[in-house]
């Protein structure tokens, strides 16, 4: 478990954001699915998405409910070694995640799924801090503690782009592109980013 006050967006309250790994039936589900529904319009942005739903064998055009209910599989999914965790701010859960060690287990944490909502405050600044991206780093060096970076993936232009672009302009992060590994999903780049958070 990590813990770390932080001030939101000059705020002047302390907050205490926790990381914490967990087990599946450690989940809230009705947080999860406020979390699922407060992430949809952003998996979904248009017009280029965050998420391809052809990865979850199921299209697009699926219900909200049919989406949900892939998405909450993946955590309870106990053929892959996944690393479920969540982050509360002063005891609000505000996400629920899932990561994976590449190499078999034996090589960085690449961040798959993260599923957000508002503090209690009403406010999703919390994951738009420098905080929020060393802590996260924080706990992924604690479970793989000989990486210096972690990876995730992402959509050229996409707004999951921008925003670790966002980060990279604010000196909180820098990245490269695992130029080995990226392809054209229907025309679009989909690429692998190696993050290195800046202590």
């Amino acid at each position: 478990m990590l813990d770390i006050g932080m001030a939101i967006r000059g705020r002047k309250i302390k907050m205490t954001m926790t990381i914490t790994q967990i087990n599946y039936s450690d989940i809230d589900q009705t947080i999860l699915r406020d979390c699922f529904d407060k992430s949809l319009p952003y998996l979904e942005a248009s017009p280029i998405p965050n998420i391809i739903w052809d990865e979850f064998d199921i299209p697009a055009s699926s219900t909200d409910d049919e989406k949900f209910e892939v998405l909450r599989a993946k955590f309870e999914d106990t053929s892959i070694a996944r690393i479920i965790f969540k982050i509360d701010i002063d005891g609000r859960i505000v996400n629920y995640n899932y990561a994976q060690r590449e190499k078999g287990g034996a090589g960085m944490v690449c961040h798959t799924m993260d599923l957000m909502r508002q503090d209690a405050s009403g406010s999703q600044g919390w994951s738009y801090t420098a905080e929020y991206h060393q802590k996260l780093d924080e706990f992924f060096k604690s479970i793989a503690p000989s990486e210096t970076s972690f990876s995730t993936w992402t959509f050229a232009g996409s707004g999951m782009e921008a925003a670790w672009d966002k980060s990279v302009d604010e000196n909180w992060i820098t990245y490269t592109v695992d130029e080995d590994i990226n392809y054209l999903y229907n025309g679009q780049e989909y690429k692998k980013l190696i993050i290195t958070v800046i202590v």
